[in-house]
């Protein structure tokens, strides 16, 4: 399978959904949004677009964003295998008119998720309760037609799925020890300013000690679901 990924934030890139892809034989194309990514749907097999420190709610002020909302809204339109991470997510929901907005807190750090009563869908092997990591401060209000597939204690919409095939994660399944550095690097600020759920670095790099090769176990048999979709 060929699969675009759109990164909207050059240090947000795919982790473990690039080792994945290798893995299992695929071949992944990454683009920068911010350097006018020339491909189209006709390309490609499936389409996974990353996170981003930037709003989903910014594309009147930014021409990236505006872009990659539009080339969102082509692969969701196609019919083929759209995944979205974060930013990601908040884009594919803007795109079938859901809504994206400040949520009550900035939820930073490992936290868990809990999944919906839904049946036939792309999380249905995860286990109901899962520590996972999440690192944002807006939130998806559940776009019309779209099923919830999981939830946090401070963030209503974790997970969606629109169609067989588009799914939405708010959360960071696909997070490395290499991508943990690079964001408690660039987005450290955050991290010091706190708050009742932002965990502090040591805190963080425990919890991906604790949780990580869950998370990647888990990410491979979401990804495997996504693919044959």
């Amino acid at each position: 399978m060929k699969i675009a990924c759109l990164q909207n934030f050059s240090k947000e890139g795919p982790a473990r959904i690039a080792s994945w892809s290798e893995k299992r034989g695929h071949e992944m194309s990454r683009y920068l949004a911010s350097e006018d990514p020339g491909f189209s749907v006709s390309d490609y097999d499936a389409f996974v677009i990353m996170g981003g420190p930037m709003s989903a709610n910014d594309a009147e002020d930014n021409p990236d964003v505006a872009d990659a909302l539009a080339r969102v809204r082509e692969f969701m339109e196609s019919g083929k295998p759209v995944l979205g991470v974060c930013l990601g997510a908040q884009m594919m929901a803007l795109s079938i008119g859901g809504k994206v907005a400040p949520g009550p807190q900035a939820e930073i750090g490992w936290f868990p998720i809990f999944r919906t009563e839904e049946e036939d869908h792309l999380l249905d092997q995860l286990d109901p309760e899962m520590t996972v990591f999440h690192w944002h401060g807006e939130q998806i209000q559940l776009p019309p037609g779209a099923r919830l597939l999981a939830s946090s204690r401070i963030c209503p919409v974790q997970a969606f799925q629109w169609g067989d095939r588009c799914l939405g994660l708010q959360c960071h399944l696909e997070v490395s020890g290499n991508s943990l550095d690079g964001m408690l690097r660039e987005f450290a600020a955050e991290v010091v300013a706190g708050g009742p759920t932002v965990q502090s670095t040591p805190q963080i790099t425990s919890g991906f000690a604790a949780h990580g090769k869950a998370c990647e176990e888990a990410l491979e048999r979401v990804l495997d679901r996504w693919i044959k979709s």
